[in-house]
């Protein structure tokens, strides 16, 4: 099989304080808000304000409002592919969800659609889709994913991982798969990046996309 791989690298520790003066945001990447807010400089937030920073090697994210947020440089992802992130979500008490969507149109303007694959702190998952104003649940909360670390004190790393098939997307944390919903209930074909909701502070370690160039096997009779 031959792939085409993009590959993003972050980290999950957070610099010293004397070094999060300089962090900034980075000027490859797009994002919407569910809500407007204003971006905090820095890491330091604000009352009302939200943060992303590039802090290498990577990414940390405290959001206000929920906010999409994709990569501008690595265009769109189609056909068949897979887009994988390790993330570490810091305690807190938002129950809202945090992931990867894929299929994203019209997120600069107008009304965007996207597929997300998400968790809750919980450790259910869920599939949904975006189609203008409307957000509907193809896969219900399911699953209990659970790690060494969930007494709320320290961050809790999870690797969420979606393949997109022929027939198919299947989407595995920490390489457990989780749920399977049919390909043509999604959109998977456009922008991809991360769906994080609201009042969620966690950091990215990885952005992996894997490219599927290779023909799939013809099954003989």
């Amino acid at each position: 099989m031959v792939r085409m791989s993009i590959l993003v690298t972050a980290c999950a520790l957070l610099p010293v304080a004397g070094a999060r003066a300089q962090l900034s945001t980075p000027t490859d990447w797009k994002w919407r808000q569910d809500a407007p807010a204003p971006l905090a400089p820095g890491a330091t937030m604000t009352p009302g304000s939200w943060v992303f920073v590039q802090m290498p090697p990577g990414w940390h994210i405290t959001t206000g409002p929920g906010v999409l947020l994709y990569p501008t440089a690595n265009g769109d992802a189609d056909g068949n592919y897979s887009i994988e992130a390790e993330i570490f979500l810091f305690p807190g008490e938002s129950v809202e969800e945090y992931g990867v969507f894929v299929g994203g149109t019209d997120i600069d303007a107008g009304d965007p659609s996207y597929t997300a694959f998400v968790l809750r702190r919980d450790g259910r998952a869920e599939v949904l889709k975006r189609a203008g104003a409307q957000t509907t649940p193809i896969a219900g909360w399911v699953g209990d994913v659970r790690g060494p670390s969930t007494d709320g004190k320290e961050p809790v790393k999870r690797v969420i991982r979606v393949e997109i098939g022929p027939g198919s997307a299947a989407m595995s944390v920490d390489g457990k798969e989780v749920l399977t919903v049919p390909r043509q209930q999604v959109t998977v074909g456009g922008r991809f990046g991360f769906r994080v909701g609201k009042d969620i502070n966690l950091h990215v370690s990885t952005l992996n996309v894997t490219r599927r160039l290779a023909p799939a096997p013809v099954k003989k009779d």
